[in-house]
Formats: C-alpha cells, sequence, structure tokens
C-alpha cells in the first residue's frame, strides 16, 4: 500500500501539556471522506472511544482495509476552527480530561 499524504491545517494548538493516547480506529468511528480512493478519517476528527472518551485523532487514518491503530489527543490544547468539523458542542466534555480549545487572535493590520 502507497502512503499519501494531504495537506492539512494544523489544528494543535500547542505540544504544552500534549498527552497522547491510542486507540482503535475503524469507518464505524467517524465519517470517512474518499481521497485518492481510499477512505480516510482526517486528522482532527472528534471520535468517541470505549474507555477514553472523547478524544480528537491526531493523525489521518486510513480504514479502507478496515481497522487501524492510531494515536489520539487526549489532553492538551486544540485550534476549533482548524478542525475538520467544529467541536464546539463537546468543548465541556472534553475539557473535563483536560483538552481545551484555545482560540487564534485575528490579525488586522492598517496601513
Amino acid at each position: 500500500m502507497v502512503e499519501v499524504i494531504s495537506n492539512r491545517p494544523n489544528w494543535l494548538g500547542s505540544e504544552v501539556g500534549m498527552v497522547l493516547k491510542t486507540i482503535t480506529v475503524s469507518s464505524t468511528s467517524a465519517t470517512s471522506v474518499t481521497e485518492n480512493g481510499r477512505k480516510i478519517i482526517k486528522s482532527g476528527t472528534l471520535i468517541t472511544d470505549t474507555s477514553l472518551g472523547k478524544v480528537l485523532l491526531y493523525n489521518d487514518a486510513d480504514v479502507t482495509d478496515g481497522a487501524v491503530v492510531k494515536s489520539a489527543l487526549y489532553a492538551g490544547y486544540y485550534i476549533d476552527s482548524k478542525l475538520p468539523t467544529s467541536v464546539s458542542s463537546s468543548a465541556t466534555d472534553l475539557a473535563g480530561h483536560g483538552l481545551f480549545a484555545i482560540v487564534e487572535p485575528v490579525t488586522n493590520i492598517a496601513y
């Protein structure tokens, strides 16, 4: 299998306090997209793991051929506006185990 790397926005808010956990990701874990003929669950997708609860998938997961073991961000900081889909409705659950949204400042330069 050839690995295809797609450019995605950096949604990681900071490496400070970052805790990654291992999870099993399958095609039923979250909505996948088809890219280059492969079923991909995008990095930053909210996944509910049976033992960890709600986490953010750290890297893309290719689930075309079945379940894969991947890393998930369990604690740390993320930029909600850069995730594939906003997780603001789950912010309280995520904050419960140390996963917090940060807001990037908008820079307006007036000349």
